[in-house]
């Protein structure tokens, strides 16, 4: 997780709500832009000075008028306590109130992600060709051929197609995301979660392929004549 503590800094903000939004999807993008627009409902409406930036109820409104009905409180609570981007101020049996760290970057931010106009034409690149490699996938076919004893030849198909095919383009995106680990923190977190996998599967291939090696020595050692099948140890 890229650190709480630095959120105060406009660039950290920008990097914390790509890493929030990265990891809670549509549902994290929508509370972020309801926050905005209660906030700035609220400020536009304040007839004497709030306990805070907005309130709990403002974004519940807010959802609701852009089409959303869920509770937004979880990932208030996350914006809290893992990414600090925002703060309790009252907290009561009927109402909560919340602070923005940085309410002008967070705001701009969060506009600027609205409007279309997030990132540069490189980084939107390489955040189209991580979604085209679909990363949740490969995890999982691979966590499925680490828990079998056997594979069929689908498998190895499968196995296949990830090492050949998208393997070495994570790892080609891996190295230049590298040079800037805060804004890319949570993708790289992935990529090295899955070649962790492959290693565990290169751990597991060793055995097999151990045993038929010894298989074939058999043969070397073998009286003349006598030679023994490699699979079934008969002469």
């Amino acid at each position: 997780m890229i650190r709480a503590q630095r959120a105060m800094r406009s660039d950290n903000i920008e990097a914390l709500i790509s890493d929030f939004i990265y990891r809670y999807g549509e549902r994290g993008r929508a509370v972020l832009e309801a926050v905005v627009r209660a906030s700035q409902r609220l400020a536009r409406e304040a007839m004497t000075p709030l306990p805070g930036d907005f309130d709990y109820r403002s974004v519940v409104e807010e959802l609701g008028l852009m089409g959303y009905s869920y509770n937004p409180s979880p990932l208030l609570r996350i914006l809290e306590k893992e990414y600090s981007l925002v703060r309790t101020t009252l907290h009561t049996s009927g109402q909560r109130w919340f602070v923005l760290s940085n309410k002008e970057a967070f705001e701009e931010y969060v506009e600027k992600l609205r409007s279309g106009g997030e990132e540069d034409p490189e980084a939107l690149v390489i955040r189209l060709q991580l979604e085209a490699l679909r990363m949740d996938e490969i995890s999982r076919i691979l966590r499925s051929l680490a828990s079998k004893k056997r594979w069929s030849d689908t498998d190895y198909r499968r196995l296949y197609d990830i090492s050949f095919k998208k393997m070495p383009k994570l790892l080609k995106i891996y190295r230049k995301i590298q040079e800037d680990p805060e804004r890319w923190g949570s993708y790289m977190r992935d990529i090295e979660e899955i070649f962790a996998l492959a290693k565990k599967l290169k751990a597991r291939t060793h055995p097999q392929r151990g045993s038929e090696e010894e298989a074939f020595k058999s043969i070397d050692h073998a009286e003349p004549g006598e030679e023994k099948s490699p699979l079934t140890g008969e002469r």
